[in-house]
């Protein structure tokens, strides 16, 4: 499969639909269940969702907050009167357009037993509020290289067994870190992933992100209901442009390669029910990518719902209950 999007910025890749509503606790699905089927809807749906999982200050948690680990991509999130003694770590990477702020009101659920860490794309200023540098050209930055960069300061940064947890790309993100630091014969516990595309459909998609215009960008991030900053031409929309046009060059630069590369440990998956971008199938495309078998979560929740209690809640106390 090979997507494209079209000229105007229409958005043709993700398939943007609805997911069936329902309510109620997360569902609970193993592998050859079909999860949330039936998609309906339009892509307005998408636009009209809030996802006030951009910035803490939007959802009343913390400041952006959080402290880079050296001069890499690696990042600790803040806790009041630290970590003394945790069980273990959790590398939290966020999704497209997303920074070191998306999950700044985890730390409170996954203390005292977990240490959270997230990690800063490329495209991002050195400080959180900077105006980030250009979006990665294809000789600058890759998401496998970016990966393996962010599996290596994982190694030098953190003693405690891993945990990871990625949303949406931060899924694609949080695999080959996983992959990476496997073959380094120091792999993570588990990997979560949460509203995301398979590795091989992130791999199938062509997104021409160094000829797309600003114009086409624009309208791609309503799409995707991923919330601009500021007025057209201020500082702050220039900077989340060029932080979501460098996203989608990572993803434009990433091949998963010609053979399976399933993980020695288990993962599992996390489904955005009212998700108006990722189709359901996707889900169950995530059994290849380990050994183990799939454990498949429908949250009652849209795809953008890292601030949401319906989806800290569940997630956290799976996260700690790993342990």
């Amino acid at each position: 499969m090979s997507t494209r999007w079209a000229g105007s910025g229409e958005a043709s890749l993700f398939g943007l639909g609805r997911r069936g509503a329902g309510a109620g606790k997360p569902e609970v699905h193993r592998t050859g269940s079909r999860g949330q089927a039936g998609q309906a809807g339009q892509a307005g749906q998408a636009r009209r969702i809030r996802s006030a999982d951009r910035s803490g200050s939007d959802r009343g948690g913390d400041a952006v907050g959080g402290s880079a680990l050296s001069d890499g991509p690696l990042w600790e999130l803040p806790a009041g009167g630290g970590w003394p003694g945790p069980e273990a770590a959790v590398l939290l990477l966020p999704g497209v357009g997303g920074d070191v702020g998306d999950f700044s009101l985890w730390p409170r659920h996954l203390a005292p037993t977990l240490r959270p860490l997230t990690a800063r794309y490329p495209g991002r200023g050195a400080g959180p509020g900077e105006e980030p540098a250009a979006g990665p050209g294809p000789d600058r930055a890759d998401l496998a290289g970016f990966a393996a960069e962010l599996a290596d300061a994982v190694l030098f940064h953190t003693t405690e067994p891993l945990l990871i947890l990625g949303h949406s790309m931060g899924a694609l993100v949080g695999y080959e870190v996983a992959w990476h630091l496997q073959q380094r014969r120091r792999p993570a516990l588990a990997l979560h992933v949460c509203a995301a595309f398979s590795p091989p459909e992130y791999a199938s998609f062509d997104l021409n992100s160094g000829t797309m215009t600003d114009r086409s960008l624009t309208a791609l991030t309503g799409n995707l209901a991923i919330p601009l900053p500021g007025g057209t031409g201020t500082p702050e929309r220039g900077a989340m442009l060029r932080a979501v046009r460098a996203d989608l060059a990572l993803i434009d630069t990433y091949a998963y390669g010609p053979r399976p590369r399933p993980l020695a440990y288990p993962i599992t998956v996390w489904s955005a029910r009212d998700d108006a971008i990722i189709p359901a199938a996707s889900a169950q495309r995530w059994q290849s990518m380990t050994h183990h078998t799939l454990t498949h979560h429908t949250l009652p929740v849209p795809h953008h719902c890292v601030s949401s209690p319906l989806a800290i809640g569940p997630i956290s106390h799976a996260l700690r209950s790993s342990l």
